[in-house]
């Protein structure tokens, strides 16, 4: 053993290693692993070497009798084919796994895909174990806190529903297929999208267009954010009271000509005139105004 433990702990943690290592009995086995993965068993237990074993994978991939003897993606999928009628036991087993990766990538001040990538090339644990890194709280609440606080796994928040106008387009489209293409994109947008598509193609300007939906969008977010208490940027600067009701369009903001790209001035209009002005600093906003 790595360090000295009570006899009765002792016993229970080979009593789950057993039931671990026959496998079959599922519900069985499901409760053991749980259990072992709480007490962190695979620390309290020792590899052919003597030496505790590293992480819950290199238990589980070791052979018997020292490890549970799963080796391999097979093992591994093995495992959670055990485990799959009790997905809170099955979530708590990948978390245990992740932050495994995620303690060995934190001792050798690497990062876990790099663990990942020379213990197992696993690329599922190395994902979980950098949202463990970037979020371990929010991990922790979805994948263990459901079995190890008994509560209900928490579901994740609804997707958005994708605007018409930007609504994804994927088809493998090679030139010899222009209606398969002409086909998707009928019945992925609306008519007004379609015409300002085929006016976009035939522009000649086009990739000054995209600069200008580009910075339009962050103008737009930043006008949005100054009309909140907090208002925008560093200065918390916030618009006029008789703005709150104006939106800018698109179709109607326009860049003042005798500014160059690095250093340009996108005037932010709605149908009735002038909302904002925005000074770009490269690819950034440097300065938002108001009309007076």
């Amino acid at each position: 053993m790595s360090k000295k433990q009570s006899p009765e702990t002792n016993t229970t943690i080979q009593s789950q290693h057993e039931k671990i290592k026959q496998g079959g009995q599922i519900e069985e086995f499901a409760e053991a692993m749980a259990q072992f993965c709480k007490v962190e068993g695979w620390k309290k237990l020792n590899d052919e070497e003597g030496n505790p074993f590293k992480s819950l994978r290199h238990y589980i991939e070791a052979s018997p009798p020292f490890g549970a003897g799963y080796p391999g993606k097979s093992g591994l999928e093995r495992i959670e084919a055990y485990l799959s009628l009790t997905p809170v036991i099955k979530n708590y087993f990948q978390h245990c796994h992740a932050n495994c990766l995620f303690e060995m990538a934190k001792d050798e001040g690497v990062t876990p895909t790099a663990v990942a990538k020379r213990e197992w090339n696993d690329s599922k644990g190395a994902r979980l174990a950098k949202a463990i890194q970037d979020n371990p709280e929010e991990i922790y609440l979805e994948k263990a806190a459901p079995y190890i606080e008994g509560r209900e796994p928490t579901k994740p928040p609804p997707r958005k529903k994708t605007i018409e106008k930007c609504a994804s387009l994927r088809v493998n489209i090679t030139e010899q297929q222009p209606y398969v293409l002409a086909k998707r994109i009928i019945e992925t947008f609306n008519d007004d999208f379609i015409k300002t598509l085929i006016d976009a193609l035939g522009n000649e300007n086009i990739d000054d267009f995209v600069d200008l939906e580009s910075r339009y969008n962050l103008a737009a977010l930043a006008f949005k954010q100054s009309k909140t208490d907090d208002g925008w940027g560093i200065n918390n600067i916030t618009s006029p009271p008789q703005l709150k009701d104006r939106e800018p369009l698109l179709e109607f903001s326009t860049f003042n000509d005798d500014e160059n790209k690095d250093n340009r001035i996108l005037s932010l209009r709605d149908k009735n005139g002038l909302i904002a002005d925005v000074k770009f600093k490269g690819n950034k906003i440097d300065i938002l105004s108001f009309p007076d």
